[in-house]
């Protein structure tokens, strides 16, 4: 609903003009919204045309954006639908009909027509790592089918690039077994260079002889967390070169080719533009790297980056809990919060690395492994620094981020926050528990009761290889037919959020929301019309519901739902132009739309030519 529309009606007889009226109620909107934002200069392009000579705006109230001649999918506010919108500096000034948005039109006024196209707010990422992301993609890509592609793969990039160590990203464990793979066969086609390799769920990585040597793991090298991060080892004790979670991993990569911050920052900016170009324009960092120990320096390139006009979305960012001692969380967050900190950027969530993933044996489950019973997985900390860390962190007034790939995870974190809101003082809270592969039963329902947000990767949801082997042979029945049920959540009146999760995945990896999108409203890969769908088939999302998880609902997980999320006046212009309507098209052919214009704080920071 336009509120200037809304008033016109009553001033005819003060003998004011409908376009006059609209005019000045816009402009007041829009005072209110952006008084402290400066007015970004118009600018031309093939779909601009100029405001009609002799009745524009005046140039006090005359907006620098008019997007027109639409469909305007608000996701919130007084309507879903709108024909037009308008933004004024950094924010919306309006929302309404052609007319309303045209009376808004100056000289220097960039009009859009749409021609038909869907506007909507931008994608608000609500975990994603853009920094891991930047570096794992620059190696060798080992989203192949199977292991002897992987090798040939690296093979090729060796011989390519003759110098210096080799990695790369994507392997998966079904292209192995559980055991996983091994070093002897990485030491055939590189028996001289170290090289390293990140699965695609990025918690495990696979390394050749010569890159344990460097890292000096022996037989008798102790595992960084017994039972969780650890060197797989064969049956005379020696390590295979499969290793498993962040702590023995890091270990080797940092001793075969250390990455400085300045490299990881020079790497996120590369894929920076294809971020604009998915339509991003907010995003929940999950984790940085721990170049060092300082996770704050790593976090500051952000605003190293906004400094110099570059950074294309706001970023939330979290300090990230992986193992024991807890009790300095909070005072590392709030040293970090208090260095940085930017108009795009601010730092208020503590991560807490919860368990590992199903494919390695490291995610936390209620029952043993249906392939392997005599285990159950495990979490890098005991129920009491879960409860104390939890406790400590709610008491300080900031939000927790649980990763919790295994039903252990999700129960205990939840319960952790339950004694949190017992204990502490009453306070709206934005706590999230992510992942959920598989939840149960009740504890589902408890999102809803405790107020937790419900995170899900999407782009996991579908019935590949992945799925319907690896996971179905840890869980096996009836475990296995109940992954990823975002629908348990929302019926019980919970909230959910989507986040891709990039670089990390189970089969797929993307960045990209629209893709995220169309598997969690089919439930099945992208490109296969025939694809089998991932059961329960009634826990598919309707786009809209996945839309709005990953606009208005992620950014509620953030606090950022009062700035961005959805189309209405006074929020910041984070806004995308889409080439088809998402929620008319058939959910199969959503992965092929393109954004055609991303707009994040009333600057344009894509266009397609």
């Amino acid at each position: 609903m336009c509120a200037a529309c809304e008033w016109s009606r009553h001033f005819p007889q003060f003998g004011a003009s409908r376009r006059a009226v609209l005019r000045t109620g816009a402009a007041v909107f829009a005072a209110a919204a952006v008084s402290a934002c400066s007015a970004l200069p118009g600018s031309s392009a093939r779909d601009s045309t100029p405001s009609p000579a002799g009745d524009d705006a005046s140039a006090s109230d005359q907006a620098d954006f008019v997007f027109h001649n639409g469909r305007v999918y608000t996701v919130a506010g007084p309507a879903p639908w709108a024909q037009a919108v308008a933004v004024t500096g950094k924010a919306i000034s309006y929302v309404g009909d052609d007319a309303g948005a045209m009376a808004l039109a100056g000289p220097k006024t960039r009009v859009v027509d749409l021609n038909g196209r869907l506007l909507m707010p931008g994608f608000v990422e609500a975990h994603i790592h853009p920094f891991l992301g930047g570096f794992l993609s620059t190696g060798v890509d080992l989203q192949v089918d199977t292991g002897a592609d992987a090798l040939a793969a690296i093979a090729r990039y060796a011989k390519d690039n003759p110098t210096g160590a080799v990695r790369g990203f994507g392997w998966r464990v079904d292209m192995f077994g559980p055991e996983g793979p091994t070093r002897d066969d990485l030491d055939r086609v590189l028996p001289d260079r170290p090289g390293f390799f990140f699965a695609i769920d990025g918690h495990s990585l696979w390394a050749n002889s010569k890159a344990l040597e460097m890292a000096g793991v022996k037989r008798d090298t102790p595992d960084p967390i017994p039972g969780f991060s650890y060197y797989q080892r064969d049956a005379n004790g020696e390590p295979t070169g499969y290793i498993l979670e962040v702590a023995a991993v890091l270990g080797v990569v940092n001793a075969v080719e250390p990455i400085s911050a300045d490299t990881m920052s020079t790497l996120l900016e590369a894929w920076l533009p294809k971020a604009s170009e998915a339509g991003i324009t907010s995003v929940f960092d999950a984790g940085v790297p721990p170049v060092g120990s300082d996770q704050g320096a790593m976090i500051g390139k952000y605003v190293d980056i906004e400094k110099r006009g570059a950074l294309p979305f706001r970023v939330v960012a979290s300090y990230s809990v992986k193992s024991a001692p807890v009790d300095d969380a909070v005072q590392k967050l709030t040293d970090i919060r208090n260095e940085v900190s930017s108009e795009l950027v601010e730092v208020n969530v503590v991560k807490i690395i919860g368990d590992g993933t199903q494919e390695g044996y490291t995610a936390w489950l209620l029952e043993p492994y249906a392939d392997r019973p005599d285990s159950i997985g495990a979490s890098p900390f005991t129920e009491e620094q879960w409860h104390q860390l939890v406790a400590q962190v709610d008491a300080a007034g900031f939000d927790v981020h649980v990763h919790a790939c295994g039903e252990r995870t999700a129960r205990v974190g939840l319960d952790s926050i339950e004694q949190a809101i017992a204990k502490n003082p009453p306070r709206e809270r934005r706590h999230t528990v992510a992942h959920l592969v598989y939840v149960e039963d009740p504890d589902s329902d408890r999102f809803a009761k405790l107020g937790v947000v419900a995170q899900f990767s999407a782009n996991w949801m579908s019935a590949d290889p992945d799925t319907v082997q690896n996971l179905a042979a840890r869980y096996g029945a009836p475990r296995k037919d109940n992954f990823f049920r975002p629908q348990k959540v929302l019926k019980s009146g919970g909230r959910i959020s989507l986040g891709t999760d990039w670089p990390a995945a189970g089969y797929y990896s993307t960045y990209k929301p629209l893709e995220s999108i169309q598997i969690g409203a089919t439930r099945q890969l992208v490109g296969q019309l025939d694809a089998p769908v991932l059961a329960p088939a009634d826990q598919k999302l309707s786009v809209a519901e996945a839309v709005h998880a990953n606009t208005l609902g992620a950014a509620y997980q953030l606090r950022l739902d009062s700035r961005v999320g959805s189309v209405e006046v006074g929020k910041l212009a984070d806004l995308i132009v889409l080439d088809r309507n998402i929620l008319e098209i058939e959910p199969h052919d959503i992965h092929q739309t393109k954004v055609t214009m991303t707009m994040m704080n009333g600057e344009i920071r894509h266009e397609a030519s």
